[in-house]
């Protein structure tokens, strides 16, 4: 990856390293939709754009004795085409900082560079969550064809689990069967922390049962809203180029600036495999 110009940084394998290991270990510490969205790639860091097939609806299967009915053929309902933007943030190391911590003998300081990593997941999941309209990107609560429920009221006990079971029930109606997801905001996540009924269980848990793959909240989700999503990648995939990583931009004022990158995009293949709750 020569693009990445890392031999040209003042910095030797061991220094490297742990400013890899910063990044990453933000990112996966701070990154939501990939808990539950099968990730595709990555596919190549000059990869601009990506092809793949969206779905509608559902259609029978056979079931017969010789299998020669031909009528019963997955096709796709149409072919899309979407670009993988670049999502970045630069960081800068000052020169004097790296002279110190060497001649003190101490490990090179990477907080700059785990600051740059968590801003690059966080944009990661709202570019996934909430799309972006200058690029014509679709998130999950804004793609079009997905399903919808009307929030009802969640300080009331038993609210929440009444609306996963209707969101769960119209996945279901169209032909996903799960396993589910789910993200939710913070403010309804902290809702659902409360004994449900005289069961001595949190609603939290109750949910739980219903969706197995996992109930998570993002920071990135305002207000009171949550989406639950059929798993798999027959439905969703997070398009990955380049997956994050650290480039060396050069000097500047004898200090150091480095970017961390990647290129990524959602690929909404089913849309009626989302239930917005909003």
């Amino acid at each position: 990856m020569d693009f990445l110009d890392r031999n040209a940084a003042p910095l030797n394998e061991g220094e490297w390293q742990r400013i890899d290991e910063a990044v990453v270990s933000t990112a996966r510490r701070t990154l939501v939709a990939r808990r539950i969205i099968d990730v595709l790639g990555p596919l190549g860091s000059g990869v601009y754009s990506i092809p793949y097939s969206v779905f509608s609806g559902k259609s029978p299967t056979g079931i017969d004795m010789v299998g020669e009915n031909e009528e019963f053929v997955v096709e796709a309902s149409r072919r899309a085409t979407i670009n993988l933007p670049i999502l970045y943030k630069d960081f800068k190391i000052m020169w004097r900082d790296v002279e110190a911590d060497r001649h003190l003998g101490l490990p090179i300081d990477v907080s700059t560079a785990a600051v740059a990593g968590n801003f690059v997941a966080v944009q990661e999941d709202h570019l996934i969550f909430n799309g972006n309209v200058e690029l014509g990107h679709d998130g999950l609560f804004t793609v079009k064809d997905r399903q919808t429920v009307a929030i009802s009221d969640w300080n009331e006990t038993g609210a929440a689990l009444a609306d996963v079971v209707k969101a769960v029930g119209a996945l279901s109606q169209a032909g996903h069967y799960g396993p589910y997801a789910m993200v939710v905001s913070p403010v309804l996540f902290g809702r659902m922390i409360r004994v449900f009924g005289n069961t001595g269980m949190l609603e939290l848990d109750q949910v739980k049962a219903l969706i197995t793959g996992g109930v998570h909240y993002s920071n990135v989700i305002g207000g009171s809203k949550a989406v639950v999503v059929a798993t798999g990648s027959q439905n969703l995939n997070l398009a990955l180029g380049q997956d994050m990583v650290t480039a060396y931009m050069g000097p500047t004022s004898m200090n150091h600036v480095f970017r961390v990158l990647e290129t990524a995009a959602l690929l909404v293949r089913r849309p009626d495999a989302i239930c917005t709750i909003e």
